[in-house]
């Protein structure tokens, strides 16, 4: 296979100085460069575990769409942590729009919690269920 790791993931912004705000101080990312282009720019984040994170700054041109869990395309993106419970803590005291608290997924053997950022996309925090 020639597929060797994620290298990005993109996500168009609705507000880009609370996305800015949200990726860098509630999650922790570090941010990197602003590329400009004609009508838009792009700004970089590192993701723990490598790639990166783009987000594309429209300038409130674009429109946002609310979408349902059970439609064709990207659901949310992933990410594992030490601990879901003390997460959720933290998101909770930043504000964060939390869509599912803490669970239990026996048969996937992990613990999730689902949430919003900025824009309106599912972000998941996940831990490993500890005795499976």
């Amino acid at each position: 296979m020639a597929v060797r790791a994620v290298d990005h993931i993109s996500i168009n912004t609705k507000d880009m100085a609370a996305s800015l705000r949200f990726y860098s101080e509630v999650l922790g990312f570090r941010r990197g460069e602003t590329v400009a282009f004609e009508g838009f720019s792009i700004t970089y984040f590192e993701l723990p575990g490598g790639g990166r994170l783009e987000l594309f700054d429209y300038g409130g041109k674009n429109p946002a769409a609310v979408r349902q869990d059970s439609e064709v395309g990207l659901r949310h993106l992933a990410f594992a942590v030490e601990d879901v419970d003390e997460e959720e803590k933290r998101l909770r005291s930043a504000g964060v729009a939390i869509t599912l608290p803490a669970t239990d997924l026996p048969s996937l053997g992990a613990r999730v919690l689902l949430f919003l950022d900025p824009n309106g996309v599912t972000l998941e925090f996940c831990q490993e269920l500890t005795g499976r």
